[in-house]
C-alpha cells in the first residue's frame, strides 16, 4: 500500500491516527491492533530489503518495540503508517551496514592465512585508518558532515537526505562532493604516511 510521508494527520484518511494516539496515551492493547494490522506488510518490507525472513520478523518486532519507547515524543505530523516505514527503514539500513561490516571483516580474515589471526601491525593499521577515517568526518563541517552521515553512513538517496535537512538536492550532492574529497584524502594522507 503507498504511503506519503508527509500526508497531513487525517483520521479520515490516516486510519492508523487513532490507534497511535491510542498508544501514545499508554495504551497496549492500542499498540496489539497496530501490530496485528500493520505486522505483515513490515515483514515483507523487511524481507524484501534483506532476503530473510527470520531478520525480517526481527525488524518489525523492533519497529513495535521503538514505537511503545518512543510513544510520548509522536506527534501527528504524518502518517502512522509513514512512521512506521520509517523506523523500519532505519533498522533495515542499520542491518545491512552490520552485515557490510560482517562481509569486510570476513574478507579480511580470508586475506590472512587459515588459523592465524591479525598480527598486532594488521591491527594497528586497521585502527590508525578508521580513527584517520572517523577524524576526517567529525573535522567536517556541521551540514556537510550531516549529508555524509546520512548519504554515505546510512545510506540515504540524495533526495531522501535534502527532504530530512530541509534542503535541495543540488545541496546535498554539493555538500556530499566536498565531503568525500576531504574523507578520501585524509585516507590517502594516512596510507602514504603509512607505507
Amino acid at each position: 500500500m503507498p504511503f506519503h510521508v508527509n500526508a497531513p494527520a487525517n483520521p479520515e484518511r490516516d486510519p492508523l491516527a487513532p490507534l497511535m494516539a491510542s498508544i501514545r496515551g499508554g495504551s497496549e492493547s492500542a499498540l496489539g491492533q497496530l501490530m496485528e494490522l500493520c505486522w505483515p506488510e513490515l515483514v515483507r518490507y523487511a524481507a524484501r530489503q534483506l532476503g530473510e525472513v527470520e531478520v525480517a520478523r526481527d525488524i518489525a518486532q523492533e519497529t513495535f518495540v521503538q514505537v511503545w519507547e518512543r510513544r510520548r515524543a509522536w506527534k501527528p505530523r504524518g502518517s502512522a503508517r509513514a512512521y512506521l516505514y520509517r523506523i523500519a527503514r532505519n533498522l533495515v539500513i542499520d542491518e545491512k551496514r552490520k552485515r557490510g561490516v560482517r562481509r569486510r571483516w570476513a574478507a579480511l580474515q580470508e586475506l590472512s592465512p587459515p588459523g592465524r589471526p591479525p598480527t598486532p601491525a594488521e591491527e594497528l593499521d586497521a585502527k590508525m585508518l578508521a580513527a584517520v577515517f572517523d577524524t576526517a568526518v567529525a573535522s567536517l563541517p556541521d551540514r556537510r558532515r550531516e549529508v555524509f552521515e546520512l548519504v554515505f553512513m546510512r545510506g540515504l538517496s540524495h533526495g531522501e537526505a535534502a527532504a530530512v535537512m530541509g534542503i535541495s538536492g543540488q545541496t546535498v550532492a554539493n555538500q556530499m562532493s566536498s565531503a568525500l574529497r576531504t574523507v578520501r584524502k585524509a585516507v590517502a594522507d594516512a596510507g602514504v604516511a603509512d607505507g
